[in-house]
């Protein structure tokens, strides 16, 4: 029954956009001069945007500062291979991207989620399709439950949302869990104590089976990867084949 008041909400949203649209057209979100009607950052703006990466380890994305090929691993992976298959990252942490994902992450810039999105879509469709790669469900990465209540929203839903109403493939919401135990906030912790920490940090939910699955994990921004692998890891206990990761940004050097 849930199903019916998503859709009535959703289809709601969008008449309230248009009549927004139509009182108040959007302006770019960089220079704003009238955006269109296709989001919040222009053709102009769009077309400067930079969304520059170095070659990348395919398996945690990391960049290499070498001239690497399409099959590199990073020797991190070598050594420890990660859980993922594969990481595909949009573009590095930096700028005006950067900024972009700090509005919409930390300053309630809702409003975003669909350029946002769009960036993502491009980059499933060029990479993850392109490459032949057959996803069965997507995972948003988990939230803390009093951090959401605190910020209002998970971005990382907002994100997997866009994506599966575009793909048409289902969201495994509560398959994951953020546990609320001693762990500390990724974001203050060096390399070494994030991987310990992200470990203690995920739980799957009762009864979940993934077995045979291919999951589409998404977050907003990899720092060490240790997050993503984390989930990872607990998704293959369930069963899960193959566990590949699609993020907004990851910055050059964590």
């Amino acid at each position: 029954m849930w199903h019916l008041p998503l859709k009535l909400w959703r289809f709601l949203t969008a008449c309230y956009q248009t009549l927004l649209d139509l009182c108040y057209p959007r302006d770019c979100y960089f220079c704003h001069k009238p955006a269109g009607d296709e989001g919040y950052i222009c053709t102009n703006c769009l077309e400067r945007l930079s969304l520059h990466r170095n070659p990348a380890c395919i398996r945690c994305g990391v960049e290499s500062t070498l001239l690497e090929g399409e099959d590199f691993t990073c020797s991190d992976c070598l050594r420890h291979p990660p859980a993922i298959n594969r990481t595909f990252i949009v573009a590095r942490y930096e700028h005006a991207f950067r900024d972009l994902i700090h509005t919409f992450k930390y300053r309630k810039g809702l409003w975003l989620a669909e350029d946002l999105g769009r960036y993502l879509l491009a980059t499933y469709l060029e990479r993850i399709q392109g490459a032949g790669i057959q996803i069965d469900a997507i995972i948003p990465v988990p939230m803390q439950r009093a951090k959401r209540r605190k910020r209002g929203y998970n971005q990382t839903e907002l994100l997997t949302a866009y994506l599966a109403r575009h793909l048409q493939l289902p969201v495994l919401k509560h398959a994951l869990k953020r546990v609320r135990t001693n762990v500390i906030s990724q974001t203050r912790l060096h390399r070494t104590e994030r991987l310990q920490n992200a470990k203690r940090a995920y739980r799957l939910a009762r009864n979940i089976d993934l077995t045979g699955k291919t999951i589409l994990l998404v977050d907003d921004v990899v720092t060490t990867g240790a997050t993503c692998n984390a989930c990872a890891e607990r998704l293959r206990t369930a069963g899960a084949e193959a566990v590949y990761v699609l993020a907004l940004a990851r910055p050059l050097n964590p």
